[in-house]
C-alpha cells in the first residue's frame, strides 16, 4: 500500500475533518463553569456544479466549529460574519437532555487549526491559530453550555485508548 494511502486511512480513524468557507455569522463567545472560553462558530461550505440540463446548481452544507481558550479569543477578536476560513480538527458529537426532557444531539468540528484565508478590512489578524490540546473532563453527557474542558497531557502517546 503506498504511503500516502496509508496516511489517509490513519486520519480517517481520527475523525479528521478539513473544511474551508465562509462564516455565517460573527463568532459566539462563551465560558465555561471553570472559566475558559469556547467560541462557536458557523461555517458555510459550498459545492457547484452542472447538472445534466445544463444549469449550474450550488450545494451548501453548514459546519458547527467549536475552538477553546487562545483560539477562541482570537477568533472572537478578527472574525465577522463573511470571512473566509480554513478550519481542521476532530468531529465530535454530543449528546444531552434539554430543559423539556428531550434529547438533543449535535455534532460539530473541534477546530485544532483554523487559518484566516482573506483580509479583516486591512485589521492585521494571525494567519494560522493552532488550539491548545483540552480534552473533556469527567462531566460527559451535560449540558452544552455546562461542559466543563481540561488541558490534554502534554505526551498524547501516552493517553490508553
Amino acid at each position: 500500500m503506498p504511503a500516502y494511502r496509508q496516511q489517509t486511512l490513519t486520519r480517517a480513524e481520527q475523525s479528521v475533518s478539513h473544511a474551508t468557507g465562509r462564516l455565517g455569522r460573527d463568532p459566539e463567545q462563551h465560558w465555561t463553569a471553570n472559566g475558559a472560553q469556547v467560541v462557536t462558530m458557523s461555517v458555510a461550505t459550498t459545492e457547484s456544479y452542472t447538472d445534466r440540463a445544463g444549469n449550474r446548481v450550488e450545494q451548501t452544507e453548514w459546519h458547527r466549529v467549536v475552538t477553546f481558550q487562545r483560539t477562541a479569543s482570537i477568533c472572537a477578536q478578527y472574525l465577522t460574519k463573511g470571512r473566509l476560513v480554513y478550519v481542521e480538527g476532530k468531529i465530535q458529537t454530543r449528546k444531552w437532555q434539554d430543559q423539556q426532557g428531550q434529547e438533543r444531539t449535535v455534532t460539530e468540528i473541534r477546530a485544532e487549526v483554523v487559518r484566516f484565508l482573506d483580509t479583516a478590512g486591512g485589521r492585521a489578524a494571525p494567519a494560522v491559530v493552532p488550539n491548545e490540546n483540552l480534552v473533556p473532563s469527567s462531566a460527559e453527557g451535560t449540558a452544552a453550555a455546562s461542559t466543563s474542558w481540561r488541558a490534554a497531557p502534554s505526551d498524547m502517546d501516552e493517553v490508553p485508548f
